[in-house]
């Protein structure tokens, strides 16, 4: 089809050239003859026979060039000339009213090309034709045509040689495409398709193919790493459950008490498979297709007011900065509760008596950030990437109630709304921040800062 297409268009190309070059100088050539003619026929008309003659001898002898020819001749069959510089009528005219192309012998032996048109006069009793030397068109023509058949020639050549090349190098990088989906079949999925640097289609692909293979490489390491801590830490607390079930099973009348404790423990467990389920939910995105505009600053009233409380108990003084104006986000109202449930939870839980919690919600341009900071004692640099893991606990906070998936969960949060989290020392303490999009106000059905129709979820 592109050979096709490629052959149509320099047909095309050609035939423009041809008609605004060639067919241009034709068709001012027919002007002029036709010009001339009308001439003659208004001297023939006013001057009668005679002086058609007259007029048609001084233009011949004014020609010293021999650029025209003229021949008034009997309208019968002997055809007997009157007047002109043809000394016998061209054979090619049989009719009359038509352009006709012939050739007129030359003194040296070169055929002249002519072009000539021919008109009865006198109420028809005569013949008269006139024509022009058409030698320096003949030589375009040929020019033309010569230029057309090498440049029609050459560009098919090229063009076919261009196409096998073209052919052999697709057939190459196929091939190396294949021999590399065969390996990673084969279960290597560190490989990779090779890129060339190029913006052509297997360009676009290999890129694609291999963001694609990260992913499901990350994914892979991540179900592997999930693997790995569910194994290490849930065997503990299966293991002091069955402990205590064995225990109740022998006691024949087991209290209440430790029964409650079975059941916390059962919990505990659910809760921690319920939030790994969560996690997968978020990260492949199932959420994405319920989004819509909404109020982060009224997020961020209500979780502040639910973990008031909270902090009062405690003693912890949490403060609340959110200003006034709207601060609308796309995305899912109850996740992004979630995510900030859960900062603040940890903020409070690792924040000795007396200190102080700052949530914080700031707009800059186009970006809002939701930074939630206590005065804890913070993480270390060196394990602010590995807490953000799944199950991922510091020494210290392993005496602490949890089950080390809600900074896991938050990160998927602020990934699936095209944000980013990111930890930061507070000196003492940690903070922790949400970046996300700002979306303009839209002002339609179903968006805006709306009061939160759900409630907020519980933290993990």
């Amino acid at each position: 089809k592109k050979q096709k297409k490629k052959k149509t268009q320099l047909v095309a190309v050609f035939g423009f050239i041809y008609e605004s070059t060639i067919g241009y100088l034709d068709r001012q050539t027919n002007d002029v003859i036709l010009a001339e003619l009308d001439g003659l026929r208004e001297q023939a008309q006013r001057g009668g026979l005679n002086g058609l003659i007259d007029v048609i001898n001084q233009r011949v002898s004014q020609d010293k060039e021999g650029r025209s020819v003229y021949l008034l001749v009997e309208n019968n069959p002997s055809l007997r000339p009157i007047a002109g510089n043809l000394t016998n009528w061209p054979p090619q005219f049989n009719q009359p009213s038509t352009f006709v192309s012939f050739r007129i012998p030359m003194t040296n032996g070169e055929l002249v090309p002519y072009r000539a048109y021919v008109l009865p006069v006198g109420g028809r009793a005569f013949r008269l034709l006139v024509g022009r030397n058409v030698r320096e068109l003949a030589r375009i023509h040929d020019v033309f045509r010569d230029a057309s058949i090498w440049g029609i020639g050459l560009t098919m050549g090229l063009a076919l040689i261009g196409g096998l090349l073209m052919g052999l190098s697709a057939q190459r990088r196929t091939a190396q495409l294949a021999r590399t989906t065969r390996q990673i079949m084969a279960g290597d999925l560190s490989q990779r398709l090779p890129l060339r640097g190029g913006h052509d289609e297997h360009e676009e692909l290999a890129t694609n193919v291999n963001a694609m293979l990260d992913q499901i490489e990350s994914l892979l390491s991540g179900i592997r790493h999930v693997g790995d801590s569910i194994a290490h830490d849930l065997r503990s607390p299966l293991t002091r459950l069955r402990t205590r079930l064995e225990m109740l099973l022998a006691d024949p009348a087991p209290s209440k008490e430790r029964i409650a404790e079975c059941l916390d423990q059962a919990d505990a467990l659910l809760d921690t498979f319920n939030a790994l389920l969560r996690i997968a939910r978020v990260e492949s995105g199932a959420y994405r297709s319920a989004f819509a505009t909404i109020d982060l600053a009224g997020i961020v009233k209500d979780v502040c007011e639910l973990y008031q409380a909270a902090a009062e108990d405690r003693n912890i003084r949490l403060i609340c900065h959110v200003p006034s104006d709207p601060a609308r986000v796309f995305g899912d109202r109850e996740l992004l509760a979630q995510a900030l449930t859960n900062l603040l939870d940890n903020a409070i839980k690792y924040t000795p008596e007396g200190g102080r919690v700052n949530v914080r919600l700031e707009r800059d341009g186009d970006r809002a950030t939701v930074s939630v900071a206590d005065s804890g004692s913070g993480v270390p640099i060196a394990d602010r990437e590995r807490v953000l893991a799944r199950f991922s606990r510091l020494d210290r906070a392993r005496s602490k109630p949890g089950n080390g998936l809600g900074l896991a969960l938050v990160r998927a949060v602020a990934e699936q709304h095209d944000g980013k989290l990111v930890l930061e020392d507070n000196a003492p303490g940690l903070i922790v921040r949400i970046d996300l999009p700002i979306r303009p106000p839209c002002d339609s059905a179903g968006y805006g800062a709306a009061p939160m129709q759900r409630a907020i979820p519980r933290q993990l």
